[in-house]
């Protein structure tokens, strides 16, 4: 009987876990290192959410739409950051009048003028990038928005 309750209790504790992501702190700089290819990370910068984006769903993982996120407002080459379509709390919803709306994890809505970190699981891509390439070597899917300070 202790056991099936070890049990049970272990299994709560790991389903309330679950949806408070945490991340290794880097700097944007050096989010697209390979030491850091598939974990998960905290990075603060700024979406570009121009309203757009080519959503598409893979498999079994949720919808998820592609937006720039840069360092500073001004950041010439960008990394993909994969957010969730959906309804809640660091997702990103679609309006017909406004296009795509990102919020934070208090469901509140981001501006691209708005500091934010992202809890984020990386990918690193194996082929590197020409000098040429516009974007990052590197993707997040994003699981947590929070506006920074």
């Amino acid at each position: 009987m202790k056991k099936y309750l070890f049990l049970i209790v272990l299994g709560m504790g790991l389903l309330a876990s679950g949806c408070n992501y945490t991340g290794i702190p880097v700097e944007y700089a050096s989010v697209c290192d390979k030491k850091n290819d598939r974990q998960y990370v905290e990075v603060v910068g700024y979406f570009k959410n121009t309203g757009s984006a080519m959503c598409s769903k893979s498999g079994n993982e949720p919808m998820r739409c592609p937006i720039q996120f840069v360092d500073t407002p001004d950041q010439p080459k960008p990394v993909s950051a994969y957010i969730d379509l959906g309804s809640g709390a660091s997702s990103i919803t679609k309006d017909e009048a406004k296009g795509l709306i990102i919020h934070d994890d208090k469901n509140e809505v981001v501006e691209n003028s708005q500091k934010v970190k992202v809890t984020a699981s990386l990918m690193v891509y194996t082929t590197p990038s020409k000098p040429t390439d516009n974007f990052a070597p590197c993707s997040l899917t994003v699981k947590k928005i929070e506006k920074a300070q």
